[in-house]
């Protein structure tokens, strides 16, 4: 299954017993259908629990941040699972990620076809295509 959204919460990089990386963060995808007047209405949000392992958790730690508004697209394996919270049941929406792309977008002002812009993390953001992950590290989808 492969879903794009909006990053969430981030939970961060965390190690296993025998120091194998795990990144987690959620992902809102929203929804929404044509209204009739050339527009689009919302129809809600699905929230997803996403888990990536390995090399790609540790670089993924290094781009996705909370409150950034990243837009990711996620590939992966999805299961549900039910819970108790204050006495209701409820269902978490999770996905193990083979793969997760940064969809960069252009800075304000910045058209596509312009010259790339220097990233933090070293990378070059690319100004078309405008989705991807940066070039010279991070995550290949």
């Amino acid at each position: 299954m492969s879903f794009k959204g909006n990053v969430g919460k981030v939970r961060g990089l965390a190690f296993s017993n025998d120091g194998k990386p795990r990144f987690s963060f959620s992902v809102a995808e929203g929804h929404s259908k044509p209204n009739g007047n050339g527009g689009f209405d919302d129809i809600g949000t699905t929230w997803w629990n996403v888990t990536v392992f390995g090399k790609q958790a540790e670089d993924l730690a290094d781009i996705v941040a909370e409150g950034q508004k990243q837009r990711v697209v996620v590939a992966g394996r999805s299961s549900t699972r039910e819970y108790e919270a204050n006495g209701e049941t409820r269902t978490s929406l999770d996905v193990i990620a083979d793969n997760v792309g940064v969809v960069h977008r252009a800075p304000q002002g910045q058209q596509q076809g312009q010259p790339a812009q220097q990233q933090p993390w070293g990378g070059q953001q690319q100004a078309a295509p405008n989705w991807g992950v940066p070039q010279g590290g991070g995550p290949a989808f």
